[in-house]
């Protein structure tokens, strides 16, 4: 299979799993938070920041550093990782179980101790899948991963909703994140048909930690960031504003990791494998920008335009306070997956160093961001976070912009034509008010999204859409023709 074979299968396998099983997923806890409320939808989002930092750290960049390594890497490498990671996830898991009263005293919520200890779990279970996961991925086979994914949504989201509608609150929320990494983990073992073996290399140790180390770092960095907003407005709000603000997050992050991992899945292996062809590798990353904008700007941007009317159908009037949150994190969410997209390329050239310093380069402007917007309320919290992320795309184009010539301001101008017809599209889309069916009200305000988004990029004659629809085009007036 070619290259551009493999990449499309990939791309189709792993675009399936994120919609299908994601959005399942998304919509189960949606459903559960109908349930619930934002109170104790807020209790978990407190715990998140905990969870995903330890996450990190057992991972410590070796999937990457893994993957990096491609079909070079040796049994001896596995085997050590795997050992690494599971030595490191006992340890995290220890010292989060006995930290449990610490965190609750932070966020003065006593109930937090039990929830966390039965939570973090979550930590030593997926500790277990970083050497497999990394494997399939290397083979860019998606496909198993999706049927995976796929059952351990399926049996996961009958546990959640089980125990919701029998009125068990707050904990069908936390058996359904741990049975999905249970379920999920048992399945990529089973798809990898790969097991340990007793070895370990300290010089395998080393070479990979040298490359994930920086990862890690940068990891614990990105989760700091994307989840500081969260951990604070616990501290200083109340346990339903953090739900407000966490649902938020989730319905936008949602959509902005569907784009970016999607996309970034498939192609770091592959630009890992042409890293010595500069001249093809640009093409690549060039390609991938244009068609990340094009996707995420229309998603994102028309997320904003209708969140009042997905609020009040999914969710319903008791969290309408998430509705300006969430347009302010959608807008902002927009220009994530093309930072995202800046800072892989680094990885796959293998500058983890400086992948490094530019996510810690942000901190300042983040943590500053925060209390400013904190004044403000929940609202201003959220419209910080999308000044902050607006200014570190610029930031993490800066080295893509040094070694390919291709910065933030090219990366725009590729976009601008994208940008006016998003704009176009959040106002016709916001102008739309019907005294009718909600339903109703959502589909039409997507299908005019929709034509105005589409129709305002033709009549701008974007090269890059023009280009890639000639095909179809063609084609689909020669079957009418027949």
């Amino acid at each position: 299979m070619s290259l551009k074979q493999k990449a499309l299968t990939g791309f189709i396998w792993s675009a399936s799993d994120k919609l299908i099983n994601q959005l399942g997923y998304l919509a189960v806890t949606v459903f559960i938070a109908r349930l619930i409320g934002p109170e104790s939808f807020g209790l978990i989002g407190m715990l998140t920041v905990f969870m995903l930092l330890a996450e990190s750290v057992v991972n410590s960049g070796f999937s990457q550093a893994l993957i990096q390594k491609s079909k070079a890497m040796t049994e001896e490498d596995a085997s050590t990782i795997f050992y690494v990671n599971l030595f490191l996830g006992v340890c995290m898991y220890v010292l989060l179980y006995f930290s449990a009263p610490a965190i609750a005293a932070f966020y003065k919520q006593p109930v937090l101790i039990d929830i966390a200890r039965i939570l973090f779990i979550v930590i030593l279970v997926n500790a277990l899948s970083v050497v497999v996961r990394a494997k399939l991925t290397i083979d860019i086979d998606f496909k198993s991963q999706a049927i995976a994914g796929t059952i351990a949504v399926i049996l996961s989201s009958a546990i959640g909703l089980y125990l919701a509608l029998n009125d068990y609150g707050i904990w069908s929320l936390v058996w359904l994140i741990l049975s999905k990494a249970f379920f999920l983990n048992i399945g990529l073992w089973l798809f990898c048909h790969w097991h340990p073996k007793l070895l370990f290399s300290t010089q395998s140790f080393i070479q990979l930690f040298k490359f994930g180390s920086n990862l890690m770092l940068a990891g614990i960095g990105a989760t700091l960031l994307n989840n500081f907003y969260i951990a604070l407005i616990g501290r200083y709000f109340n346990p339903a504003s953090v739900g407000y603000y966490t649902q938020a997050t989730n319905l936008s992050n949602f959509l902005s990791t569907f784009i970016s991992s999607t996309l970034q899945g498939v192609t770091y292996p592959i630009m890992t494998s042409i890293k010595e062809d500069r001249t093809r590798l640009l093409e690549v990353y060039k390609q991938l920008i244009s068609i990340t904008m094009l996707v995420s700007l229309p998603m994102l941007v028309g997320f904003a335009a209708v969140a009042d009317t997905a609020v009040l159908l999914f969710l319903g009037e008791e969290w309408l306070p998430t509705v300006p949150v969430l347009i302010a994190l959608c807008l902002a969410r927009a220009m994530t997956p093309i930072s995202a997209i800046n800072m892989n390329i680094l990885n796959a050239i293998g500058r983890s160093d400086l992948f490094l310093k530019v996510d810690l380069s942000k901190y300042p402007m983040v943590i500053a961001g925060f209390f400013i917007g904190i004044n403000y309320g929940i609202e201003g919290v959220a419209w910080a976070m999308f000044t902050t992320t607006f200014l570190s795309f610029f930031v993490n184009a800066y080295f893509p912009g040094k070694f390919f010539d291709f910065g933030g301001i090219a990366q725009l101008k590729v976009a601008y034509k994208y940008i006016i017809a998003a704009a176009a599209m959040f106002v016709a889309v916001r102008m739309i008010s019907l005294e009718a069916s909600l339903w109703l009200v959502l589909a039409l305000k997507i299908v005019v999204g929709v034509i105005v988004y589409f129709a305002a990029v033709l009549i701008q004659r974007d090269e890059f859409v023009l280009y890639n629809s000639k095909p179809l085009i063609t084609k689909i007036l020669r079957k009418l023709n027949k």
